[in-house]
Order: C-alpha cells, then structure tokens, then sequence
C-alpha cells in the first residue's frame, strides 16, 4: 500500500500525490469552466475526468486535449479523460473514477461534481484542516450558492441534534476549530484518503444518482472513519432548487426533486440506505414521511405511485427500474466503447499500460487473464504452456501484483504472442488483480475471458475443447502433476443448511474418483479461478469480480451472482489444465490470511445466505472460535475471528462488481 507520508501529517506538506476525480454528463461549459480552476492547483498530481457518454461534444473536447502538445498546450495540472459507453450515473462515475484513481497511485483523492467551483485555496485549506486536526479521513468543504454564497446549497442537520442549518453562519457558528465533525457532503469537494478506499471499497454503483455519496459516508463512518466539514473551505455550486422542502409547519424537510427520475432513485436508495445503516423504524419513518409530504404538503398522488415502485425495487434488489425514467437513451450509446484519454500537464508521459484494439469480428476472440505475484519460475512455465495451445488466444494479460522477484524479467524476455502486462503499483490480492484484468478484456471487447492463477499449465487443446462448448460459464478440469483427479470446485453448495459450517458440501472430487468415470460435462455450483472461462454477456449481467475480497472466495461470489442470474456453470471433462503445485487450502488460522478465510466466508453467508439461520451462522461461527481459542490458535485466531466479523458486516452491504452501464 502507498501511505500518505507522515511529513504531510505534521508540517502541513501535501500528501505525495493528490488526484482530483471529476464525474461529468453534458455540462461542458461547466467543466471546462472548473478544470481551468484545478489547473491552478499546484498541490495536484493529476485530474481523472469521468464523463459519462456525454452528447454535447465533452467527449470530442476531451479527446482535442490528446492533439495538443508542446506549446499548444499551456495545462500545468495533466487530465486524464475515460469517455463510458453507457451513461453510468454520478454513482458509476464516481466508483470508477475513484478505483482508477487508486490504481494510479493516489494517496488522496478529491471528489467533485463538474458543476462545482472551489475556491482558489479550498484545497490548501483542506490540507491544512487535516494537519491540525491530526488527521482526518474523510472530510470537505461547505457548499454554497453561487449565486448566493451566504447560504447552503445541500442544508446540513448538525450532528447530535434536530437542527437543521440552511446559512453559512450558521454552520460558522456551530464549528469548533473551524471543524463540524462527524459530517460531511461528498463528492462535492471531499477528500478520502486511500487507506480509507482500501477499508470500505468504492461507492455503489448500482445507485446511479442520488444516495450513493451519503452512503458512502455512512459506511465510512461505521469503518470508524474521522469525518469532518471544514468551515473555512468553500465549493461553489449552482442553486439546486427546494431540496430541504419544510414540512409540518417548518419542523421537518423533505428532499422534493421535480425530477421522476432522481425521486425514484433518492426513493429507493435511500430506503435501502435507512434499512442497512439505522433499521427498519427509520426506513418506515421515511415511507411515512414520504405519504404525508405528497399527500398534504405537495398533494401529488403520481409521487406516491412512483414512491411504492421504487420501493419495492429497493426490496426486490432491483436497480433497473430508474433506466425509463431517463431522458436520453442509455441505448443509443450501446456498442460504444470506453475510451481512455491523457493529455498535457508535467508528468503526462507516465500513462496507463495501453492494450491494443479489439480483435477482428469473426469467430470468438479469447483473452487470457493471468494473475501473478513473486512466482517466476511457475509463471515463466506457464506462459511456456501458453504458448504451446494448438489455438492460441487473442490476447494474454498478466496481471502483475507489484512482484519484488524476477516476474518483470519473466514477462520482459517472453516472445508470447499477444502478451500484454499491467503492473500493479501495489499488490492488490487475486481479487483485485482478476478484478483489474478481467475489467481491461471487457473494455477490449473479447467475447471470451478465460481465468487462472500463475500455477496451472493447459493442456494444448484445452482453449479448443472449451471453444468448442456453446455455454457461458465453463471450467477446464484441473489434474496434479502425476496425472490425478484435482478438480476441487463444488458441486454442491450449500447456503440453505445452517448446520453446515462449510457450504461447499461436495466437490467434482468427492463425486468421481477420477476424470475417466466423469461425464463429458458436470454441472458446478462455484468455480476457481483457475480455468474459469466467461463470456461477456456475463459479465454485462452481473459485473466484474469483486475486489474487495483480496484474496479467497472472490470466485465463489462470481459464481453466486452467475448462477443467481440464470448462468449455468458447467466442468468440461475432456479440458485439461495440471496444477504445478499439490492442492491445499489449510491455512494459519491465526495469520493474515486466515483473517481473509474467516471474513470472506462470512461475507458470502451475509450476501447469500438463503434464509436468517445461515445468515446467523458467521456470529456463532465467530463465537465458538472464540470460547475454543486456548485450544486452537490462541488469542491470535480469536483476534481475526472477531475482526472478520466486522469487516465482513460492512463489506456485505455492497457488491463491488456491476452491471454494464458502469463496467466501462
């Protein structure tokens, strides 16, 4: 992990490296007018601009900044631009503006709208809160009304109280140390630093608008995080109507929009944000609230309807429903692809690792995705293998972890056709490496993604035979090296029996002694990475991997949201992959990586769980490790049982992969 250096903390020097991560829709004249404003920024290393498949010529714009160089381009601060397929929402945008941030380095990142105007010293003011508040996680500036700067444009309900503030003196009064604590708005100016990102994840974009920036602060803020709104720093931003509507004679407000659209999805995510992060009373307070504002404060009876739609979706865990209450067709931009753009600005040759177009259209183009970390002599005989398929892929992208052995000279010296490398600045676990990898083969647009670890070799058929099979989700059939049966994924798993601790309850090994008494296919209920194969229209249903396991059980969640989707998985016999190492999956319980074990397993019961009895099982899993703890890890494995525990509660509250409309 790149940390924020202990001298930013103390002397008030910024941070290594700040980017700014700027989410755009057709408002260009807004966001040219706000990137002249970051350019004055000395203190930034970058700025990522999102734009999510504008129609009003920001993307030609952004693209106009690639032609010009030299003298032509008088940018101090460089922009790096992602042009999306698919209108994404500020949700979409933000999520993938914010992990792409990340990936290039970022030790804090600066969150904002394009619509927004900091002050010429927000940041620097920004800064300065931190160092003298001794640090702060998650925290920003005030914002108010362009038009009129001595009031609020998003009213702030002051923590530990009912109040509710619409004046800038007010918050001013309410500060000490120029601090209110415990309260922030993001994605409007905020700043977040990277330890906190790699804490609790990425915003979600499943929300599209409305909602996702207060949850992600609610989950910033039960990660323990240090949150605070700096009085003294401002972001100015247009007026945005009467949000904050009073009701019931000025003792309450209610957040009214004209828009169907934006109350549909404030409807329905807040429902959902209300249920996970302060329980079912608040979330009726809310339909409550709701019934009355519409039937007696603004008597409008087609709110109410379109209040009850959007609820039910909340409860159904549908988040299509906004897509036809938007103006233009998400549709009309279908088939387009992601595009990525850097342009001027000191620094602006270090870009990202470029791959090549898409393949030809034709038969199915396959992309390999390798993920590898400090096993050189097992990932240069794997590539060997690679080499030797009698159908070679399209395209092969390792995925390097940030290896300190002699991987970079491995992949340096290789003659793979099609080999493509992204290095990690940091190791992100297999979760992340295969999250990054399989991400950067759907921007390609390979109809296939085939999966696997540094450790397998195929067999040089194997690509044919899995071609061959006219299904979605398929697994290669792994041996050992003696030519054994080693195909350890489930073919039964089992999220519906509370007494059984593992719900992997059968594997293809238990099923068949070995690979000549398997039929030609067996059905799978999760797979490995390691020969998984995908297609694309999987991953537009269902979304990427998720990254915020790290390691262990990323592939298992895959496979739940595939078969919950519909997909079936299936093990193709006569597909050969041999394992270089002998299969194990017992772990130090007590070590880093059996917290890994312990949370993740929780995880997938908390998601998954097919009624409340398993999704109790983590807690009582976690309670008789803890009364067993003398008698088998000690205090250690107690430690991480617990702490799984919680970090598992806040990470199954969201599902880092998702659909198309944010996959660019």
């Amino acid at each position: 992990m790149v940390a924020v250096p202990e001298q930013g903390e103390q002397s008030g020097e910024p941070p290594a490296r700040i980017i700014a991560v700027v989410v755009t829709y057709n408002r260009l004249q807004l966001l040219q007018r706000l990137l002249e404003r970051l350019d004055r920024e000395t203190a930034l290393s970058e700025v990522i601009v999102v734009d999510n498949a504008s129609t009003d010529g920001t993307s030609d714009w952004l693209a106009a900044l690639d032609d010009r160089t030299g003298d032509d381009d008088h940018r101090t601060v460089p922009v790096f631009a992602r042009t999306l397929a698919r209108n994404s929402g500020g949700a979409g945008g933000f999520h993938d503006g914010l992990e792409l941030a990340v990936e290039r380095g970022a030790d804090l990142v600066w969150l904002m709208d394009d619509d927004g105007l900091p002050d010429p010293d927000c940041l620097e003011r920004l800064l300065g809160a931190r160092t003298a508040a001794g640090g702060l996680d998650f925290w920003g500036p005030v914002v108010v009304d362009e038009d009129a700067p001595d009031r609020l444009v998003f009213p702030i309900r002051l923590p530990g109280s009912a109040r509710v503030v619409h004046r800038l003196a007010d918050v001013t009064a309410a500060a000490r140390h120029g601090l209110i604590r415990d309260i922030v708005i993001p994605f409007n100016g905020v700043l977040v630093t990277r330890e906190l990102v790699e804490r609790i994840g990425y915003p979600r974009a499943e929300f599209f608008i409305w909602g996702d920036d207060h949850e992600y602060r609610l989950r910033a803020e039960a990660a323990g995080a240090r949150i605070a709104t700096v009085v003294g720093a401002r972001v100015l931003h247009p007026s945005v109507g009467d949000l904050g509507t009073p009701m019931l004679a000025g003792r309450a407000t209610y957040n009214h929009s004209p828009s169907d659209l934006k109350h549909y999805c404030m409807a329905r995510n807040n429902l959902l944000n209300l249920r996970d992060y302060r329980g079912w009373p608040y979330a009726l307070a809310f339909v409550a609230k709701t019934v009355w504002f519409y039937l007696f404060t603004k008597p409008r009876p087609g709110r109410l309807l379109l209040s009850g739609r959007a609820w039910v979706a909340a409860l159904r865990g549908d988040f299509t429903g906004h897509e036809k209450y938007l103006q233009v067709s998400a549709a009309s931009r279908r088939g387009r692809p992601a595009t990525t753009r850097r342009s001027g600005g000191r620094g602006a040759a270090a870009s990202r690792p470029a791959l090549p177009p898409g393949p030809p259209v034709g038969e199915e183009t396959v992309a390999i995705v390798v993920v590898t970390y400090n096993r050189a002599e097992l990932l240069a005989r794997m590539l060997d293998g690679l080499a030797r398929l009698e159908r070679l892929a399209d395209a092969v992208i390792v995925v390097d972890n940030a290896s300190t052995d002699a991987t970079g000279q491995v992949l340096q010296e290789s003659s793979l056709p099609g080999l493509r490398v992204i290095r990690s600045a940091d190791n992100l676990g297999g979760a992340g490496g295969f999250h990054l990898g399989v991400r950067t083969a759907y921007e390609q647009g390979f109809d296939r993604i085939w999966l696997m670890d540094d450790d397998v070799i195929p067999a040089p058929d194997c690509l044919s035979v899995l071609l061959h099979q006219d299904e979605d989700c398929l697994m290669a059939v792994r041996e050992d090296s003696r030519g054994r049966l080693a195909e350890y994924a489930a073919v039964r798993f089992d999220l519906r029996n509370p007494l059984a601790i593992k719900p992997k309850t059968a594997s293809v090994v238990d099923a068949y002694p070995d690979r000549a008494s398997m039929p030609e296919r067996v059905e799978l209920a999760n797979v490995a990475f390691e020969g998984f194969m995908v297609r694309r229209r999987v991953i537009e249903a269902i979304g990427l991997p998720d990254p915020a396991y790290f390691i262990f059980y990323d592939d298992a969640d895959f496979a739940l949201r595939a078969r919950r989707a519909g997909f079936r998985i299936w093990a193709i016999r006569d597909a050969r992959l041999v394992r270089q190492l002998d299969f194990s999956q017992q772990h130090d319980l007590s070590s880093w990586k059996g917290f890994y074990m312990y949370r993740n397993l929780f995880v997938v019961h908390f998601r998954y769980g097919e009624n409340a009895a398993v999704r109790a099982k983590p807690w009582l899993i976690a309670a008789g490790v803890t009364v067993l703890s003398p008698l088998r890890g000690g205090r250690k494995e107690a430690r991480n049982v617990i702490r799984a525990l919680a970090s598992a509660r806040g990470m199954a509250r969201q599902v880092q992969g998702r659909p198309p409309a944010s996959v660019d």
